[in-house]
């Protein structure tokens, strides 16, 4: 697929009940490499295949297109086993036809319902699930990253005030596409990629081109964002893409070392957070399984934790 097709699915795609980031359109163009990711687009339907290790190996959950004709109140063919069945009889084509082993990776605990109820209803066949805590998406109600409400944000709101203390007004932060500050912002990931030893870890430098990639292509994958400075100069970036008309996916979010221990990455979170009030969640993905990332995550009170299953023929 090219980027026409994703441009095409960003307008047309029905994603008004996803909320992974898995589901962002942005995300499947830009990672698309980096996860190894077959995608195609058959009978109003996008189907997708991952091609990794084990608990992202698979299909993804499909997702149809929009109905013309279809209103905000009628049930989604997310729902009709009818539609979902027509979707399985192409995948369980495809994995036939391409030799690849009929597994679901990435799927939600309501998609893996569905699933179920489909294959026993339609297919007389069940699936063997897992999960794996590492791939659980972390949503976050936009207006607690904007305001950190209450006691449970106390110790961001020292870190916001830590970062004012050192720097008083001598910050500001930039949106982007608003503003022209896209060599910003690959300034800032070029940089965070040198100091951590980019040029030893492939995956970093398939997500460092990747970002390259957002910026040049950054109407067409809706993209948004913005930059920290700190004395002028560039020291923390963010930039995201919708999954839905309320859900916001946080992409990329990276600063500078210099900058780390005085709260840059707080205070860039909650600016960012404060401009996307059009949404109802930010989802900031996973945390790989890297403590330090989830111990962050999880500081920042996630509202929802969603969980995704992996599954294979029975």
């Amino acid at each position: 697929m090219n980027l026409l097709d994703f441009e095409y699915l960003q307008n047309n795609l029905d994603t008004r009940s996803l909320y992974g980031s898995d589901s962002c359109i942005a995300n499947l163009y830009l990672l698309q490499e980096k996860y190894n990711t077959w995608l195609k687009i058959h009978n109003n339907t996008l189907f997708r295949y991952y091609y990794g290790d084990v608990n992202r190996c698979g299909y993804g959950f499909p997702i149809p297109l929009k109905k013309q004709d279809e209103s905000q109140d009628q049930k989604l063919p997310q729902n009709d086993l009818s539609w979902l069945k027509s979707a399985l009889d192409f995948i369980f084509e495809d994995a036939k036809t391409q030799g690849r082993k009929l597994s679901f990776c990435l799927i939600t605990r309501e998609q893996k319902e569905l699933l179920e109820s489909c294959l026993s209803k339609y297919f007389k066949k069940s699936l063997s699930w897992k999960t794996n805590r590492d791939d659980c998406d972390y949503l976050y109600l936009q207006e607690n990253l904007a305001l950190l409400p209450g006691s449970n944000y106390q110790k961001k709101r020292n870190h916001v005030s830590r970062f004012n203390r050192i720097y008083g007004n001598d910050w500001e932060f930039k949106l982007f596409p608003q503003s022209d500050i896209s060599k910003d912002i690959y300034y800032i990931a070029q940089k965070w990629y040198e100091e951590k030893n980019g040029d030893e870890n492939p995956v970093l430098n398939l997500e460092l081109q990747s970002v390259k990639l957002a910026l040049e292509n950054f109407e067409a994958l809706k993209i948004r964002g913005g930059v920290l400075y700190v004395k002028g100069k560039p020291a923390a970036m963010t930039l995201a893409s919708p999954i839905s008309d309320s859900v916001l996916d946080v992409i990329y979010e990276k600063a500078i070392e210099e900058f780390e221990k005085d709260g840059v990455y707080a205070v860039i979170n909650q600016q960012f957070s404060k401009v996307c009030s059009n949404f109802l969640y930010l989802n900031r993905e996973e945390d790989m399984g890297v403590e330090g990332l989830r111990k962050a995550k999880l500081s920042y009170k996630p509202s929802i934790i969603l969980e995704k299953f992996y599954g294979c023929l029975e």
